[in-house]
Order: C-alpha cells, then sequence, then structure tokens
C-alpha cells in the first residue's frame, strides 16, 4: 500500500510553484479590483480564463515534480540515462493530464 506522504521536498521545485501561485494571487487580485471598478465583462472573463489556465498549468507543473521527487529516488545514477527517460515519460504524462484535465 502506498503512503500518503508524498511531497515536493526540493527547494527550486518548491520555489518555482510558490513563485506561480504568487503570481496567480497577484492576478485574481486584480481581477477582483477590475470587478470593484465595474470594468468591462470581456476583460474580466478574459483575465478570469488567464487565471484558470495558469492554475492549471502550476497543477500540472506540481503533478510532474511530485512523480519526479518520489518516483526517480530509487535510480541511482543522478542523471541516468535510465533517469532522463523516466523524466521524459513524466512530462509527456503532464502535458496529457494538461491537455484532457
Amino acid at each position: 500500500m502506498v503512503k500518503n506522504d508524498l511531497r515536493i521536498m526540493d527547494k527550486a521545485d518548491k520555489r518555482e510553484l510558490v513563485t506561480r501561485l504568487s503570481k496567480i494571487e497577484g492576478q485574481i487580485r486584480a481581477i477582483i479590483n477590475m470587478i470593484e471598478k465595474e470594468e468591462s465583462c470581456d476583460i474580466v472573463i478574459h483575465q478570469l480564463a488567464a487565471v484558470k489556465q495558469a492554475i492549471h498549468k502550476t497543477f500540472t507543473n506540481a503533478i510532474s515534480k511530485i512523480l519526479e521527487n518520489n518516483c526517480c529516488i530509487n535510480i541511482n545514477v543522478k542523471e541516468s540515462e535510465e533517469l532522463q527517460e523516466l523524466k521524459e515519460k513524466i512530462s509527456y504524462v503532464s502535458k496529457l493530464i494538461e491537455k484532457y484535465l
């Protein structure tokens, strides 16, 4: 049985995800401001769609990082051909998730 203890432990990966989320947070604050100022619905909807896409991309990136950090640990050589192949497969799966989710 797999434990529910998968984590993003790599500092660079964490920083990347937090940076993405901080940008999304800024976009949401801007949208709130647009709504309060009664901006055009077209502009608001366009920005909401951008936030949706950014969240979606961040989600697939997080899944990819979780897989890399937790499923590639058992490969002894850090940049071996097997690791590179596994990373490419993870990237492919992430793109599928992004495309169809």
